[in-house]
């Protein structure tokens, strides 16, 4: 009975202990809510800030156009012109964007919190569009090595590779220089080499895929999914961005331009371009590039700087450039050709994000 009455007179200070503990999960629930929703707001804010300062400077050294691409893409992502400041340096050749934004919180008013204020920043600048655009055969692979099999191999131009190059078989020809990050081998007969270079310094390949999305955003050409591409004739008349692969079927393409895919290309066909006055750079940012059929011929540039170009079929002809990580050529015949007409397709000056 004691013990009883012991329990029935806690009884009240059980309960407010208990209102107490309850009272502060609650705040403490309602200040995680806020916390997550600011962290969200912020990063949505240096989206941005990012997208922005990217697409303002393919404008420089224009100021007027780039703030005015600035303002543009801040409101597009549902921000307002007055939570931004812009800024240009470097003789107009990078831009500075800072961002300011009032974010209140809705549980933890109950608190006396009202909100806070977040102040992300962004910088972009140009500069240029990278070294590996000077070899017309080019691996930027650490770990691969550069291998030319088979016969009657030609080469209209220089090559490099980031780790060694080897060349076996007949006729083959390569006019410039030949690169490599380590040794230069050559086994067979007929080859011919403007100048073995071993013990090259190493090249970086470049990202340009933001000014590629961000053009092919403002041109309305973006799509999502895989996209295929069939019949004759096909005019790239503006720059394309797939968000996933690319499959052509097909003979000719038209125009100057670059496809951005951020999966696999793979052609299947033969004449690929309409004329030599023509160039399309197809540009896989995370995948790999397929070339399959005989006796295909493509003006303009493969690039797949994270991913593998593979050239299967003989008597191919690319009248541009093969610039990959890595590079698989399977049958012989192949003739890559570089000029300057392919290097229309690609942007003539390269953008970054600073910070």
């Amino acid at each position: 009975m004691k013990a009883f009455r012991i329990l029935r007179n806690n009884r009240g200070t059980s309960m407010i202990l208990f209102t107490l503990l309850l009272t502060a999960l609650i705040g403490l629930c309602a200040v995680v809510a806020d916390i997550g929703t600011l962290i969200i707001e912020k990063q949505k804010f240096q989206n941005a800030l990012d997208s922005a300062a990217l697409a303002a400077a393919l404008e420089l050294p224009d100021t007027s156009k780039a703030s005015y691409a600035a303002t543009k893409y801040i409101q597009l992502n549902g921000f307002q012109s007055s939570n931004i400041l812009v800024s240009f340096s470097d003789s107009n050749s990078r831009i500075d964007i800072k961002g300011t934004k009032d974010i209140p919180y809705t549980f933890a008013k109950i608190f006396g919190l009202k909100g806070t204020t977040v102040n992300p920043s962004a910088s972009a600048a140009i500069g240029s569009i990278g070294d590996a655009f000077n070899y017309v055969l080019f691996s930027g692979s650490k770990n691969t090595t550069l291998t030319l099999n088979g016969s009657s191999q030609y080469v209209k131009g220089s090559a490099h590779t980031n780790r060694n190059f080897v060349a076996n078989g007949s006729k083959i020809t390569i006019t410039g220089a030949c690169e490599a990050l380590s040794t230069v081998t050559v086994n067979g007969s007929q080859i011919s080499i403007g100048s073995r270079v071993p013990n090259a310094s190493y090249v970086e390949m470049p990202d340009f895929s933001e000014v590629i999305r961000l053009q092919a955003e403002q041109a309305g050409q973006v799509f999502n999914g895989d996209k295929v591409f069939n019949g004759s004739y096909m005019d790239i008349d503006a720059p394309i961005y797939v968000k996933g692969n690319v499959t052509v079927n097909g003979s000719h393409f038209k125009g100057k331009g670059c496809v951005l895919a951020t999966g696999n290309i793979t052609f299947n066909g033969s004449n690929l371009n309409a004329s030599t006055q023509d160039a399309v750079c197809f540009y896989s940012k995370s995948g790999d590039i397929t070339v399959n059929g005989a006796s295909a011929e493509f003006d303009g540039i493969l690039y797949a700087p994270n991913g593998s170009i593979t050239l299967n079929g003989s008597n191919q002809t690319v009248n541009g450039r093969v610039i990959g990580n890595s590079v698989a050529i399977n049958g012989s015949g192949l003739s890559i050709i570089g000029g300057t007409n392919e290097l229309k397709s690609i942007p003539s000056s390269g953008i970054k994000l600073i910070k």
